[in-house]
């Protein structure tokens, strides 16, 4: 990658981590788009995900008082075994047919977010998580950032918003934590894209930190419809490109 697509990258890490800290998912896709914008999804979905650990990882260290760990009982037992077979899945698929569905997903997570309200458990209870972690780790290696798509589960769960942000920071913790040990595994060189990586690493560990900072005062609502503008133009870049 060239300075300048570098400094691009950064900048939108600094961005997108500061509106997952507000609104608690999301950020992830929009920087997912802007990376796979210069290299190939098998390339950014590995990447991205070291960039996320940083990102989600810092988050749930901040806030991490406010987080249920309880509820990863019932969401780990099924991601790793998922991913795995999502890893086979993303790598028979043709890499403009890899950009193609993440911006079909993306375009799918911003203007139909209730099509995975089916996941929600009803009455507070967990049994579908293990459904969730599942669906999680197959969809992760192909799609890369399944924030948006699981989300609305925790969101259902937590007792508060930013309960809901401390817990979801975890979750997404362990889910590329699995994303990293299965590409790590299969032979992808991490250190060959280590400028891309540290450049997005810094940019969201800035945007984490400045994100829970205001955590209280910036309304969600508006980062949401800037999200919307966002992910709706690169993804639908990646679509038509793709197709």
């Amino acid at each position: 990658m060239s300075e300048g697509e570098l400094l691009i990258v950064a900048v939108a890490a600094v961005l997108t981590a500061g509106i997952t800290a507000v609104a608690g998912a999301g950020g992830g896709v929009v920087l997912l788009v802007v990376i796979l914008q210069f290299v190939d999804p098998l390339v950014a979905v590995p990447a991205h995900g070291v960039v996320q650990l940083v990102s989600n990882g810092t988050r749930a260290a901040t806030l991490r008082e406010q987080a249920d760990t309880t509820l990863l009982r019932w969401y780990l037992p099924l991601l790793l075994p998922g991913t795995v077979i999502g890893y086979f899945v993303a790598d028979s698929i043709p890499r403009d047919g890899g950009r193609a569905i993440i911006g079909g997903f993306a375009l799918l997570a911003v203007w139909w977010p209730a099509a995975t309200a089916w996941l929600s458990p009803s009455g507070g209870g967990h049994r579908r998580l293990p459904l969730v972690g599942a669906l999680s780790g197959l969809l992760n290696p192909t799609i890369g950032a399944t924030g948006p798509l699981i989300s609305p589960v925790f969101r259902t769960i937590a007792k508060d918003h930013v309960s809901f942000v401390a817990t979801f920071a975890v979750v997404q913790v362990c889910n590329h934590i699995a994303k990293i040990a299965v590409f790590g595994v299969a032979g992808f060189a991490f250190r060959e894209h280590l400028p891309l990586i540290l450049v997005a690493s810094v940019g969201v560990f800035v945007g984490t930190r400045l994100g829970a900072r205001y955590l209280h005062r910036l309304d969600p609502a508006m980062l949401g419809r800037l999200f919307q503008v966002v992910v709706t133009v690169g993804a639908l870049r990646l679509l038509i490109g793709g197709l």
